[in-house]
């Protein structure tokens, strides 16, 4: 039959219009497989969604959803986590933290959890991964569900939950080829088949190749560039159709990492002065610190200062990473009551290693003779001054840094769930959870160089004559075996120095830390709807969740912390509810509003730089209220949605990135209440026959109410030691406004298929990176995107060849700022990627 149908007066769409129009916005969908308009009405259907755990429509769930299919993945050019945050009001998305409405992550060490669940398939997992597998190359859909989803959902959705809903094998034969090329070495290869496997199986198998040049050019002599990408992904689903009440699925995810990754972008110039002896000081360090500043009497300007896509660094990094994933979903009717069990496995093995000082040692320039001058006067009350002997000049030494992090990671889930599908007004959903996770997370700082963690620079310019440790009865001793001497004398105890062995190489530890841990979650809720009538359905919920985590860590700081142990072990457990009421005033508009609570567990700071026991947050509790209003328009040529929302939330787990013994230490705390509320608008249009329109917008007003805290990176720093009270900061990761708005003009070509043209612009407002709000250590400023996308369509829709820039402005915006470190108080940013260009080609088979 014609797929052409007038949807207003006077204006007419043609089949491969209205179906692409359909297909390529966020929350707009073809309503039904063969036709593009509902039979009752004359616009567009908005897309279904499981975000409750039942099939709804977006428009008549009563909740804050964003939803992309594959048509708006493919129009937008949605291919990482920033395309997410750029369409999805209030959600904020840095290398490892997920933020919605100014919940999420406080830190990334083992003993903390996320704000912000992320699921596959309905299985938890904490891997941001995900974003940037295989830019969604078999995602059906993706759902961003704002708000505390304390009932239905696993663990640790108090500020909302992430879904990723992947294709299912089909009956019918079919797939795709993809490839992609653009700049940097922008290459993607892709392929996906699905098919029957007899009256009984289907399946479906996705590959892909993602490759791409460095970023961040390295300019030393013979070493490589630092931050690209090559990954590898491959996914498999087996369904199995029993009987017309028993499905069983089982799905297979293997990813590889291999990639040289960024130490950083370092972007102020380099600090090169000579730090002097002080009462908190060795000489040639910073108060604070537990190793020298590497960057004094450097002679190489920070390259990143005029291009921030620039370094100079001397050593080749590493970042391995591979997981697996298994996925088992069985669901058998009863009846009206549907049965589904699912399983979840993850490991994952992850391997880094960086530049860990950012700079070049054979520019480097200590000035080991005052030093050693310096040194010897305080201790011995005589500075003994010894320059070098062939030409006078000072002694200097040059350094390499190291930073790894190893980690493993493994993890079991157990979802039952029963299902009501009654004809009456009651129907219900309860379940029971089981959680389970062993993680061993492995870091360490070395530092390398010649007569500073090894050898005798005095002895070697010398020929032997004198020593390092002449005047303190030792032989050849290097500077940091000097000052831990030094430590001894005054602490009265001996101070460790722990020399690293690795094949050809030798260097001494400034700090490692070995954490493990166990997590172990339980869980039992139900929620159950009532029809009250044809206009009004009443929603009530309820969990009750059991955490329990028992860790411990082994932590060395040089000159600070010897050889520590900690072990602790805890539990919390919390009922958390919801309470909703939907109104469906017509047809075309519903009224929702429910009051709801959220919990996230409370846990641990593992590898801190300290001899107490780790420091044991507890548990957040959040209320959140929100109404919302969603209204189809125009004939259903319009769909709006808007929700405000009001957050009380107590004992909310801050990360404070302190220097402790001279060591940036992430260290997580309880602030005591805070208040976030704000309001949400999406607007999807068909302005005429041929353009389509969407647009976004969030406003987050986001303060702590109570929360007295020191921030030590500004005592270390700066001086400034005093308690602050920040009551009416603004939450991490919470920028106040957010905006978006993106076109797509369609232009058909007869019997030669279709254009489609889509622009976008986006906007993220000024937000910051710890709760001390410092506009020199934590200040993110505003950053926007232009991108745009052109696209030919055959007329069977086998074939699609596009053109597309991302970030046409070509800005790097920083995304999110590191602590400054202690040794050089310089800063690093997680940067945005520059401008991205390219084409696509794309063979549909069916």
């Amino acid at each position: 039959m014609s797929l052409t149908k007038k949807v207003h007066t006077g204006f007419k769409l043609s089949p491969v219009a209205t179906a692409l129009l359909l297909m390529s916005q966020p929350g707009i969908s073809m309503a039904q497989e063969g036709s593009i308009v509902d039979a009752n009405t004359t616009g567009i259907e908005v897309i279904e969604v499981t975000s409750t755990k039942r099939s709804t429509t977006l428009m008549e769930t009563g909740q804050a959803v964003s939803a992309f299919n594959e048509g708006s993945i493919e129009e937008l050019a949605l291919k990482g986590s920033q395309d997410l945050v750029k369409y999805s009001p209030s959600l904020v998305i840095s290398e490892s933290k997920v933020s919605i409405r100014g919940i999420g992550r406080p830190n990334n060490a083992l003993g903390s959890d996320p704000g912000v669940g992320i699921y596959t398939d309905g299985v938890y997992n904490t891997e941001n991964g995900v974003f940037s597998y295989c830019n969604f190359c078999d995602v059906e859909r993706i759902e961003v569900l704002r708000g505390p989803q304390g009932t239905l959902y696993g663990r640790n959705a108090v500020g909302g939950a992430i879904n990723f809903v992947s294709k299912e094998p089909q009956k019918d034969l079919g797939g795709y080829i993809n490839l992609e090329a653009g700049n940097d070495g922008l290459l993607v290869t892709q392929g996906q088949i699905t098919g029957p496997l007899g009256d009984t199986f289907s399946g479906i198998l996705t590959v892909s190749k993602k490759e791409r040049d460095a970023l961040q050019e390295n300019l030393a002599e013979g070493v490589d560039d630092l931050d690209d990408e090559e990954r590898t992904y491959i996914s498999g689903t087996l369904k199995a159709e029993w009987s017309d009440t028993w499905t069983s699925s089982l799905r297979y995810i293997d990813t590889d990492r291999d990639e040289n990754p960024s130490p950083g972008y370092l972007l102020d110039p380099y600090p090169t002065e000579y730090i002097g002896f002080g009462l908190a000081n060795y000489p040639g360090m910073y108060p604070g610190a537990a190793a020298v500043n590497h960057l004094s009497g450097y002679t190489l300007e920070n390259p990143a200062v005029n291009d921030v896509s620039q370094t100079n660094i001397d050593t080749v990094g590493h970042l391995s990473s591979k997981t697996e994933r298994f996925i088992f979903t069985n669901t058998m009717a009863f009846g009206d009551i549907d049965v589904k069990y699912t399983f979840g496995s993850f490991d994952l093995d992850y391997d880094k290693l960086t530049d860990g000082d950012v700079s070049n040692k054979a520019y480097g320039g200590m000035d080991l003779s005052m030093m050693y001058a310096e040194f010897t006067a305080v201790f011995l009350g005589t500075p003994h001054y010894f320059p070098n002997p062939a030409t006078g000049a000072p002694i200097t030494l040059a350094s390499d840094m190291t930073a790894s992090t190893v980690q493993t990671a493994e993890s079991t889930s157990h979802e039952l769930q029963f299902i009501s599908n009654y004809d009456g007004d009651f129907n219900f959903i309860a379940g029971l959870y089981y959680y389970n996770s062993e993680e061993s997370q492995y870091t360490d700082f070395v530092e390398r160089g010649f007569g500073l963690m090894q050898g005798d620079a005095v002895s070697a310019n010398y020929g032997g004559m004198l020593t390092s440790g002449t005047y303190f009865g030792q032989g050849p001793i290097s500077l940091y075996q000097l000052y831990a001497l030094g430590s001894s004398y005054v602490a009265g105890i001996p101070v460790e120095y722990i020399p690293f062995e690795t094949t050809g190489d030798d260097g001494g530890y400034l700090y490692y830390g070995q954490n493990d841990l166990e997590t172990t979650a339980t869980a039992v809720y139900g929620q159950v709807q009532y029809q009250y009538n044809d206009e009004l359905k009443l929603t009530a919920g309820i969990r009750y969740s059991e955490d329990e985590k028992e860790g411990t860590d082994d932590v060395f700081v040089y000159l600070a912390l010897p050889k520590t142990k900690h072990e602790v072990k805890d539990d919390w457990s919390k009922v958390t509810w919801r309470l909703q009421a939907d109104w469906q005033m017509d047809k075309d508009t519903l009224l929702y509003g429910y009051v709801a609570t959220g919990y996230r567990s409370g846990g641990f700071n593992l590898g801190g730089a300290t001899v107490e026991n780790p420091t044991t947050v507890k548990p957040e509790e959040l209320t959140a209220f929100e109404v919302g209003y969603k209204k189809s328009m125009f004939d259903s040529r319009a769909n709006l949605s808007l929700a405000a929302y009001y957050y009380d939330y107590q004992d909310l787990q801050v990360r404070s990135a302190e220097i402790v013994n001279g060591i940036t230490t992430s260290v997580l705390g309880n602030a005591a209440e805070a208040t976030v509320m704000g309001l949400e608008a999406e607007l999807q249009a068909l302005i005429t026959d041929d353009l389509v329109m969407t647009a976004t917008y969030s406003y987050n007003n986001s303060e702590y109410d109570e929360y007295m805290a020191t921030d030590s990176i500004a005592c270390t720093i700066l001086g400034e030691c005093g308690v602050q009270d920040l009551s009416g900061n603004q939450l991490n990761m919470a920028p106040e406004n957010k905006f978006s708005i993106a076109g797509t003009q369609y232009f058909e070509l007869e019997d030669m298929g279709m254009i489609a043209i889509t622009a976008s612009y986006s906007y993220v407002g000024e937000q910051y990176s710890r709760a001390f709000n410092r506009d020199d250590f934590d200040k993110v400023d505003s950053y926007d995107s232009i991108d745009a996308r052109i696209a030919w369509t055959s007329p069977e829709e086998q074939f699609v060849i596009a053109a597309f820039v991302k970030n046409a402005g070509d800005d790097r915006n920083v995304l999110r700022y590191n602590t400054p470190a202690p040794e050089t108080r310089m800063q690093a940013a997680e940067l945005s990627d520059p401008i991205s260009y390219g084409v696509q080609l794309r063979y549909n088979f069916f």
